[in-house]
């Protein structure tokens, strides 16, 4: 259980780190967008490595914040400055884009998204997590007055539906001219899961004694759960009929192995991701309990490095700079990836740190 007398900076740093697996799913996912992966070409396999780690870091995100949620107060200011960032960067993104895109990356959708960033998905994850924090007072209400059994008994069918089900026994169902496999087994969808984390992350607060648990266990599991990961992604791969399909939400052409892939590989609630990610978790928060002002305040710009490069006329800016695509054929594929995700992250970082000490102090902050 935590201690509330300062802020533990290493779950700051794993809020850093989260944020930069994010920043490496995107730049496969985004900025490698149309690339055809050639199964022959071993870049292909560091473009599986460099993309596969994304999911965890939502999945840590969410379990961070419901580890402090569980006994932090929600209040309107805090919504109210989660908002104001949010439109802030909705906004500068898209003056930016109406003065230097061309007209063509100006689509209805994406000026819908900037508008209303919030209820219209311009950041799916930012709907989850706004829409997790409105309802968290009346889930910690909910959770304090249950029993630890009941808390458990409700993480293991909540697990069991929607994330070991998803994970190897995808739904069938109909699509336009064939029969294929989803991952939305029992109506499952991201703002469910994210619910299902809260419950996990607030559980592993209120109840598991980190010291009892052994370091050797979980970074075992850890390791397991990573390389489960690792070749199941390469494995569907090999067999996709597109190529590019398990990295992208658009599939423009597929079969049942294709479809496959994606869901019981990349989304959030596969079973593997959720185990490394708790042992990720719980291995940060068994080290030392210490605290640094500097970290501190740099971790507090990990949102804002989520909303500037995950923008959808961001990621024209930051993915026209850095060209990921070009580099496939590269045998820096690798080092150049790394190097452009910490570029990116630090650049972003950066741009948040000058809104926070101007806009935020002196404005809506």
């Amino acid at each position: 259980m935590k201690s509330k007398s300062q802020r533990n900076t290493n779950l700051e740093i794993l809020r850093i780190i989260t944020m930069l697996l994010i920043v490496a799913h995107h730049y496969i996912v985004h900025g490698m967008k149309g690339v055809n992966f050639a199964i022959t070409n071993t870049n292909t396999y560091f473009v599986y490595f460099l993309a596969m780690f994304g999911k965890i870091g939502v999945v840590l995100f969410v379990l961070i914040s419901a580890y402090f949620m569980i006994d932090i107060k929600f209040t309107l200011r805090k919504l109210l400055i989660l908002g104001g960032e949010i439109y802030f960067y909705s906004f500068l993104f898209l003056g930016l884009a109406i003065a230097f895109l061309s007209p063509s990356e100006l689509t209805v959708a994406n000026l819908g998204k900037s508008l209303l960033p919030i209820s219209h998905n311009g950041y799916w994850f930012i709907t989850c997590y706004i829409i997790l924090m409105l309802f968290s007072p009346f889930l910690n209400k909910f959770i304090k007055s249950i029993s630890r059994g009941t808390h458990v008994k409700i993480i293991l069918l909540s697990v069991l539906l929607w994330s070991i089900c998803p994970t190897i026994l995808p739904a069938m169902v109909s699509y336009p001219t064939q029969t294929v496999f989803v991952g939305n087994t029992f109506q499952y969808t991201p703002l469910v899961w994210f619910f299902v984390l809260y419950f996990i992350g607030s559980y592993i607060c209120l109840y598991v004694d980190t010291n009892k648990l052994s370091f050797n266990k979980l970074f075992g599991g850890l390791i397991i759960s990573l390389i489960i990961i690792y070749i199941g992604t390469c494995i569907f791969g090999i067999l996709d009929t597109n190529s590019t399909a398990h990295l992208w939400w658009a599939l423009p052409s597929f079969d049942i192995t294709d479809l496959a892939l994606y869901r019981l590989f990349s989304l959030e609630n596969n079973f593997f991701v959720l185990s490394g990610s708790v042992c990720i978790f719980l291995l940060f928060l068994k080290r030392k309990a210490f605290s640094n002002k500097y970290i501190n305040y740099l971790a507090g710009s990990v949102l804002g490095v989520y909303l500037i490069h995950s923008n959808a006329f961001g990621r024209a800016f930051t993915w026209n700079v850095f060209k990921p695509a070009a580099y496939y054929n590269s045998p820096n594929l690798l080092a150049m990836g790394i190097v452009t995700v910490f570029i990116v992250y630090l650049v972003c970082s950066g741009i948040d740190i000058i809104r926070r000490v101007t806009v935020e102090n002196y404005g809506y902050g």
